[in-house]
């Protein structure tokens, strides 16, 4: 009986979450992320969608500080894709981004994920 009320639990939750403000899609390569940088402001909310379009087995690899802000490690086969709901942290922060499938790192395989602050308002001229 505990067990189901957990899983209602966090059904809720998840149907609770807000939608994402925005989709990036980052694409998988010999030996690449497409787009290599990106960009995100600090508190978005966002769908990150990973797709391998390329021949081989990649991966997408978040660092330490990645992991431990929520971002998941996604292995995919040529033609899969995954998406996962992330929103950034409220400070800046840098997380870099690698291929660990066997050599891919050495030959390029690396992204940086950049998380900037919001733009504060400017005030209004008079």
């Amino acid at each position: 009986m505990l067990r189901i009320a957990l899983l209602m639990c966090c059904a809720l939750l998840i149907g609770c979450a807000p939608p994402p403000e925005r989709e990036i899609v980052v694409a998988m390569t010999e030996y690449g992320f497409l787009p290599p940088t990106i960009e995100i402001t600090t508190a978005e909310r966002v769908r990150l969608v990973v797709r391998n379009i390329g021949r081989l087995e990649h991966d997408f690899m978040p660092d330490d500080r990645g992991r431990a802000l929520g971002l998941v490690h996604v292995h995919l086969a040529p033609g899969g894709s995954a998406s996962n709901d992330w929103t950034a942290p409220a400070d800046p922060a840098e997380v870099r981004i690698t291929c660990t499938v066997l050599g891919h790192e050495s030959l390029g395989m690396v992204a940086r994920l950049v998380i900037r602050a919001r733009a504060s308002p400017t005030a209004t001229s008079r």
